[in-house]
């Protein structure tokens, strides 16, 4: 098992956007069917607006930056991956975005105060991949800039296998060529049982859920930190996936539902 950290660079119209940060595994067991030069991401254009607690944030160590995705879950947090945080001496949040370089009425972009990631977040094994962003004020909620539904107390444990989740973000629409995306987009697929998604990684705990990317569908280069979506309810955010965004390689999203309580202790989020 191989895991790598890739901030990676775009280029032409879009070299404004900061590059992206990604954990890639190399998959232990690689379908043989599996060709990285037909992988194609299929998803779609978003309604503009229509997943309103969206958020895209840049952060940087004083040296680069680098762009990744995440939720608005209270007035005053963010919620994201860990290895998006990790290592970020400053973080700006972008709400009510739809098509990054050409700003929509309404969007604004703010400081993260403070933020934190997991205390056990392990970048070797990728494990407890969750972090939040204090934003330095409180917004006002509009009808582009909602909050994202996590799941209950009721939900821990729960069998998500066979549902169909949505996952969403400004990532690569082609793994192979870096295709990138200007504008929000979502792939819709089929939750997979851990014991197969593990098959391909060998480092899948009870902590994570992973999706399948049956058809070229899947989360991609760009997306980490964004929301994973059943019904209306977040229940995972993107963590990492194989390199190439593989058409028949899963990805991986850390479990919102196994860490309830911690997002109790470090944000101003409560369990309904």
């Amino acid at each position: 098992m191989k895991v790598v950290l890739v901030v990676l660079a775009l280029f032409g119209d879009q070299s404004e956007i900061p590059e992206f940060k990604n954990i890639y595994v190399e998959p232990i067991n690689q379908p043989e069917e599996d060709d990285p030069m037909l992988t194609i991401v299929n998803g779609q254009e978003v309604i503009p607006h229509s997943i309103p607690y969206q958020v895209y944030l840049v952060g940087s160590d004083g040296r680069a930056s680098w762009s990744c995705g995440g939720s608005l879950i209270t007035k005053r947090y963010v919620l994201t991956a860990a290895h998006c945080l990790d290592g970020a001496s400053s973080v700006r949040v972008t709400l009510g975005a739809h098509n990054l370089v050409r700003p929509a009425a309404g969007s604004f972009t703010l400081n993260g105060r403070t933020w934190v990631i997991h205390e056990e977040y392990d970048d070797t094994n990728i494990d407890n991949d969750i972090g939040v962003i204090q934003l330095e004020r409180a917004v006002t909620l509009t009808r582009n800039i909602q909050l994202a539904r996590l799941p209950s107390l009721l939900d821990v444990g729960i069998n998500l296998e066979g549902r169909t989740a949505r996952v969403s973000g400004w990532g690569l629409t082609n793994g192979v060529s870096q295709t990138t995306t200007n504008v929000l987009r979502q792939v819709n697929n089929t939750i997979i049982s851990n014991r197969e998604c593990n098959n391909v990684f060998g480092i899948v705990r009870d902590t994570e859920v992973c999706l399948s990317s049956a058809g070229g569908r899947s989360a991609c280069t760009g997306d980490s930190g964004g929301p994973l979506v059943i019904g209306n309810v977040q229940h995972g955010i993107v963590s990492y996936g194989s390199a190439y965004c593989l058409s028949n390689t899963p990805s991986v999203f850390n479990r919102v539902s196994s860490y309830l309580n911690w997002l109790q202790i470090h944000s101003d989020w409560r369990a309904p």
